[in-house]
């Protein structure tokens, strides 16, 4: 969960519009705010958690709904780090700040549609306070597979719009693919979305769904056999199986999650992946260049649960996390280390 909830956070969230000027209050630094009180609800102290809904609009746009996504926030409560009109509230209160266009765009932070003279409205619900982060969590994973579908469906969405916006592109990948499997004897079929798969060892059971976690060996090429990345090579410094969540899009290429769905537990073969599903326009610096069809040897070593990823990747954070806490402990140590060191008077 987030630690903190800043007014820059805050800021693309909106609900209501149509309030009177006159019934906001404006905080020091200029925000507008409105808060609309639940006289029940229990005083929200430090160390709570709230479940918050937000809503945000600009005119008749809808920028962002957690409701829409199935995925409210679960936040600790600090009235040092969250806003001054944050810092007096109850469970069930509902509030409303709003900011002005102008403002943004003063900043040079505005974006492409805004228009001078509107509002971006913001609109938070306080919807149950939790006394414990154990008793947050427990609520908030009842909210996870719902919002899970609902981002990997808008996701499909956006992958296959970008697809139809780019149809020469695809065109020119897909002759590129052709190509190369005739020149190196592949036999791949083709995806919906334009990616090949040949499979060299069928595997066992079904194809793979977004249901599943796979565990994947694999080397990445560009079409002139150049290799970008691999963990399987001991020269690229992570000799270790990658579990992909085929679930979600997040920190995976789409061509991945495509070919992935063709193939079964213990299926070996390659997946060729046209740019658009690939790095796009981009590419990566310095093997991949913009717009570039990629290969990949995948074999997929074994399928484990949503449970056992959870864990892998909460522990994998942890170990993250303490990394950087020993590299920020060693650097203050350093500095110490120099400050005792340094004569005195500088001399």
């Amino acid at each position: 969960m987030n630690k903190s909830l800043s007014l820059a956070a805050l800021a693309i969230i909106i609900f209501a519009a149509g309030c009177k000027d006159q019934d906001f209050k404006k905080t020091k630094d200029g925000a507008e705010y409105k808060v609309y009180p639940n006289q029940s609800g229990q005083k929200v102290v430090p160390g709570d958690f709230i479940q918050l809904n937000i809503l945000a609009k600009y005119k008749d746009s809808t920028l962002f709904s957690s409701i829409d996504e199935s995925a409210p926030r679960f936040i600790p409560y600090d009235t040092v780090s969250f806003p001054e009109f944050f810092r007096n509230v109850n469970e069930g209160d509902s509030l409303v700040v709003r900011q002005s266009t102008d403002s943004i765009m003063k900043t040079g932070q505005g974006a492409p549609w805004m228009q001078k003279g509107q509002y971006i409205y913001q609109n938070f619900k306080i919807v149950k306070v939790f006394k414990s982060k154990e008793a947050a969590d427990s609520a908030s994973k009842a909210f996870i597979p719902l919002a899970k579908a609902k981002a990997y469906n808008k996701a499909e969405k956006s992958i296959e719009k970008e697809i139809a916006d780019n149809d020469s592109l695809m065109k020119k990948d897909d002759a590129a693919i052709k190509d190369y499997m005739a020149k190196n004897n592949i036999q791949g079929e083709k995806t919906k979305w334009g990616t090949y798969v040949a499979i060299t060892t069928p595997g066992t059971g079904p194809n793979l769904t977004e249901n599943d976690v796979a565990v994947v060996n694999y080397t990445g090429k560009t079409f002139n056999d150049s290799t970008f990345d691999s963990n399987t090579d001991k020269r690229f410094g992570h000799v270790e199986p990658l579990d992909v969540d085929l679930g979600q899009y997040n920190g995976i290429i789409p061509g991945w999650v495509d070919g992935l769905k063709m193939m079964k537990k213990g299926s070996k073969g390659k997946i060729l992946i046209p740019s658009i599903l690939a790095y796009g326009p981009r590419g990566r610096a310095p093997k991949i260049g913009p717009n570039e069809p990629l290969v990949f040897d995948i074999e997929v070593t074994d399928l484990i649960s949503q449970d056992q990823y959870n864990q892998e990747m909460e522990a994998k954070q942890k170990q993250m996390q303490m990394m950087q806490q020993q590299m920020m402990q060693q650097q203050m140590e350093k500095q110490k280390q120099q400050q005792n060191s340094a004569p005195p008077n500088g001399k």
